[in-house]
């Protein structure tokens, strides 16, 4: 199998603050179980590999990085064992090389966006409960509706982009202000209202910039490969 380490440029990762996975010390690792002790099973590693790329991509997560690197090595090093035993993994071997070079593209092209990502993120989950129990206590359906229409639209551009995703997204941020302008709440209802929706909105915009630097056809790719691999590893006998 060729090898495509996850190396970011080092001066993309000291702009951003992270810490370059080729010389990650063992202190420095995630203090989950996961991120320690590899599994030996290929479809857990690779499980893995998705979980920290998706820490990475909706989270701003840096430390995540060596552990999805790390994850795709013990896999490339699993499948060589396979190989060994003189069984036939070259179309997941295949699959997997596209799924490290696309993933390593995306994380990447994110590196210069992760640290305004995780504030973003963090502000959203310190203020989303207060933003619903505002919506809750206006009681107008309506808006509670468009916010739940709203979250489920990032995810679904997060997962599926596309230019209509894009633009149905704005236009129900843009919906969203339409209504609250129309209530003529006090203003210090409003403004943690406001300012919720802009932090939701430049959560979204970031994952878009870094998206397109990436490629989004990168993006679809490693979806659809994901699927594929799966389903090549789960065929595979216990060793």
């Amino acid at each position: 199998m060729k090898k495509m380490f996850l190396l970011l440029p080092v001066g993309l990762l000291a702009a951003t603050g992270l810490v370059w996975i080729g010389t990650y010390s063992t202190s420095q690792q995630p203090s989950t179980p996961s991120a320690q002790v590899l599994s030996q099973n290929p479809e857990e590693l690779f499980t893995l590999s998705q979980n920290s790329l998706r820490q990475i991509i909706r989270h701003g997560d840096d430390k995540s990085i060596p552990t999805l690197q790390k994850s795709l090595d013990a896999l490339e090093t699993t499948l060589v064992k396979y190989e060994e035993q003189g069984l036939s993994v070259n179309k997941v071997e295949g699959l997997i090389d596209q799924y490290i070079q696309d993933s390593s593209q995306i994380a990447q092209a994110s590196a210069p966006y992760l640290q305004k990502l995780k504030i973003y993120d963090t502000f959203e989950q310190e203020k989303e409960a207060e933003f619903i129990r505002s919506l809750e206590q206006i009681g107008l359906n309506e808006l509670i509706a468009a916010n739940t229409k709203l979250n489920k639209k990032r995810l679904e551009y997060m997962k599926e982009p596309s230019l209509e995703n894009e633009q149905k997204y704005l236009e129900m941020v843009s919906g969203m202000k339409k209504m609250i302008t129309e209530l003529y709440l006090d203003t210090t209802i409003e403004e943690p209202l406001f300012a919720y929706i802009e932090n939701h909105s430049h959560y979204f915009k970031t994952v878009e910039s870094f998206y397109t630097v990436a490629g989004i056809e990168r993006v679809h790719r490693l979806r659809e490969n994901s699927y594929a691999i799966k389903t090549e590893l789960q065929l595979l006998p216990k060793l």
